[in-house]
């Protein structure tokens, strides 16, 4: 049957596909559709040791997608350590991802070295995932500029950004109640918009250090 075989290369093609993502959530998102039909598939042809094999691999994806979803929406999924931006593990940071972070922040060292300047790293178990660095108002040190917010790609699509500014994240921890960003570079305005921040009158994007 020609739909058969077309369905058995769709779900061929999407495992292959899956197992390419350096995204963690598209890799599950997708290798648990992958696995759904190929389940379905094997299921139909009587192959049966294929099709455990794939529905073991949907349970497992769905495990994983749903652990993800609820530590993140704990903010369960992520820790900080603040440090200083001169110091050795940040500057091995930025130099293992200097390629990834120019797209975003084509200035992200020199900013590090504007007096006052204070930064956090990201981690997600073991792994340094991302990087915020912030400069507190000199008038009013709730208030701080965010002068670079970098995550790596693996890890964008885990949100990331909403833990940096939530309550439980390290502007929270500093005692910065609002922050502000300069930054017109459309992806950062574009992140910063899915995270929270607002246009202002003025043209800066603000954000309250919002609730967990």
């Amino acid at each position: 049957m020609l739909w058969l075989q077309v369905f058995g290369w769709l779900g061929s093609a999407l495992l292959v596909f899956s197992v390419l993502q350096t995204h963690v959530m598209r890799f599950r998102v997708a290798n648990l559709t992958a696995s759904l039909i190929l389940t379905v598939y094997n299921a139909i042809l009587s192959v049966w040791p294929m099709a455990a094999v794939n529905a073991c691999l949907v349970v497992i994806n769905l495990w994983f997608i749903i652990t993800m979803t609820r530590s993140r929406s704990e903010n369960k999924a992520f820790e900080f350590a603040m440090v200083g931006p001169d110091e050795p593990v940040v500057a091995r940071f930025v130099e293992r991802h200097r390629d990834d972070i120019a797209q975003f922040h084509p200035r992200f060292a020199t900013r590090l070295t504007i007096p006052g300047a204070e930064a956090a790293l990201i981690f997600h178990d073991d792994t340094v995932i991302g990087l915020v660095a912030y400069r507190r108002d000199e008038q009013d040190h709730q208030t701080a500029e965010i002068l670079a917010d970098f995550v790596i790609s693996s890890y964008r699509d885990y949100s990331p950004g909403r833990f940096v500014y939530s309550s439980a994240g390290p502007l929270a921890e500093a005692g910065i109640r609002m922050v502000f960003s300069r930054d017109t570079e459309p992806k950062v305005t574009s992140y910063f918009q899915a995270v929270g921040f607002t246009t202002a009158p003025d043209g800066e994007m603000r954000c309250e250090i919002y609730a967990a």
